[in-house]
């Protein structure tokens, strides 16, 4: 990574989305930073590559904002005082949003941060690519086309999870100049964000189909060496991810495009995709927090399951009551869950008491909804061990896009998509066609199965079904000392900020 690093603090002092002043030309000498020709010349593009999926990926499992999305819904956590502020106190609160001397742990900061960092890397790429003299040769092979692909990829990547986060966003594409660049004029929706991030990854699907290279040159993120068939696989998967999660409200649910949706699902993962827990990739923002992921931080104690879904898993057992009884200190295992993977997945703790989370239930904002006797412990052995894969987008999680396209299509077929987790790992009922609750299946096998690997996605479903609790907040604003820097109004989200 010391490579990667090199080069992605030379690109941050070329695309700093902090003030045009600070903008070096890229004609401009700068004698502090590595040759820009030597950084992006074709024997490094895999290099850069590979720290466009690491920026991509560390922030999606970084403790921010992933802990402040999980403990608002799926998750307990132990302590809103690291990454989450106060945003799933009761009743909820007004997000923070001003100056800061420590950006990366305010839950709306760190991640802006963090995805923007690689956008200039990957537009002045896109740039060099525009160059027909500009030849990725390796090994005797053309991988042009194949870089090409990879960078629409991580600008969709990068792109996409701000749009699903923020209210709005800085557009910068490899049309614009660094030092012209217009951010007010360039401030765009979450919408158009999206489209943006949809339309690169079109443009890379239609790249790599026609590529007569099979496997890239060489591994781009721990544990995978893409070829033709599985990078085809990822990119459509991710499009479905980005084009279900985007919704804010039912209405907005209600005009995604299911039926592209089921195009890119159909064309989607057909297994588990997984990233090995190594150095460098266990979750980061920014320039600090190395290891800061959710994994770590179930190991740590940190973060527990919901009682809300362990209710939800074993409804006729007393000790899954939720909310969690007043002055109830201890409860005894579950035992009459229908679904296996509650020993699968999850572990009775059997120290409530004693958990450093245990004392803040009677604190204002707190209460007993943030008590619960359940680690997740599904990658326990291997953050543990600090060796082994972790997953980040499961089939499953493709099937259930599938599902549910087909569901909102009033098509036939969804069941089997959903029995293929539901009953294959939860040895629960098979669902059938028929079913009058197919919607609430598919919501269910989402929680358990895919939201606690990558847990943002309880809250985006939340959001696009309009089950938040009142007053959380739907997504972030532009982090403050951004607007401040470029003329624009400060503002925020909440439940005095209605959104």
């Amino acid at each position: 990574m010391k490579k990667f690093n090199v080069i992605l603090l030379a690109v941050i002092a070329i695309f700093n989305f902090t003030s045009c002043s600070d903008f070096e030309s890229l004609d401009k000498t700068n004698e502090n930073l590595p040759g820009i020709k030597a950084m992006y010349a074709p024997e490094e593009s895999f290099s850069l590559l590979s720290n466009g999926y690491n920026t991509w990926y560390n922030g999606s499992i970084a403790a921010s904002p992933t802990i402040g999305f999980a403990c608002a819904e799926l998750y307990q956590a132990g302590t809103p005082g690291w990454g989450s502020g106060t945003m799933w106190f009761r009743p909820r609160q007004d997000l923070f949003n001003g100056a800061t001397p420590d950006p990366v742990i305010i839950i709306n900061f760190g991640a802006w941060y963090n995805y923007y960092t690689a956008v200039g890397s990957t537009m002045v790429l896109a740039k060099q690519l525009r160059d027909p003299s500009y030849k990725v040769v390796l090994n005797g092979k053309d991988y042009t086309q194949r870089v090409k692909a990879h960078n629409l990829i991580i600008q969709a990547l990068l792109y996409g999870n701000i749009a699903m986060l923020y209210d709005k966003a800085y557009l910068f594409t490899d049309e614009d100049d660094a030092v012209t660049f217009d951010y007010v004029a360039n401030t765009k929706s979450y919408k158009e964000v999206m489209a943006f991030a949809i339309g690169q990854l079109d443009k890379a699907i239609a790249i790599i189909q026609a590529d007569p290279i099979d496997e890239d040159n060489s591994e781009i993120i721990p544990g995978k060496t893409f070829n033709k068939a599985s990078l085809l696989q990822f990119a459509n998967s991710m499009a479905a991810r980005f084009l279900v999660n985007n919704a804010r409200t039912p209405a907005e649910n209600t005009q995604t495009d299911w039926a592209k949706v089921e195009q890119y699902a159909q064309k989607g993962l057909q297994e588990d995709f997984s990233v090995e827990y190594k150095q460098g990739w266990r979750g980061k923002v920014m320039t600090r927090d190395e290891g800061m992921n959710y994994f770590a931080l179930h190991n740590m104690q940190w973060i527990r399951a919901s009682q809300w879904l362990l209710n939800l898993m074993a409804p006729n057992d007393p000790n899954s009551a939720y909310p969690f009884p007043n002055g109830v200190t201890r409860m005894a295992p579950i035992t009459n869950c229908p679904d296996t993977r509650l020993g699968k997945y999850f572990s009775n703790d059997d120290d409530l008491g004693r958990w450093f989370g245990f004392t803040r239930a009677t604190r204002p904002g707190y209460g007993t909804f943030i008590m619960s006797e359940y680690k997740y412990t599904r990658y326990f052995d291997v953050v543990q061990n600090e060796s082994g894969s972790v997953d980040h987008f499961l089939k499953a999680e493709n099937d259930l896009y599938l599902a549910e396209a087909k569901v909102r299509l009033n098509q036939s077929g969804s069941a089997a998509y959903i029995n293929n987790s539901r009953v294959t790992l939860g040895n629960l009922p098979a669902a059938t066609d028929s079913d009058t609750d197919l919607l609430d299946k598919i919501f269910y096998e989402r929680y358990v199965e895919c939201d606690m690997v990558w847990p943002q996605l309880g809250f985006f479903d939340k959001r696009r079904t309009g089950t938040l609790l009142p007053g959380t907040v739907f997504h972030f604003p532009i982090p403050a000392p951004e607007l401040i820097s470029h003329g624009q109004t400060v503002y925020t989200f909440g439940a005095n900020n209605p959104m």
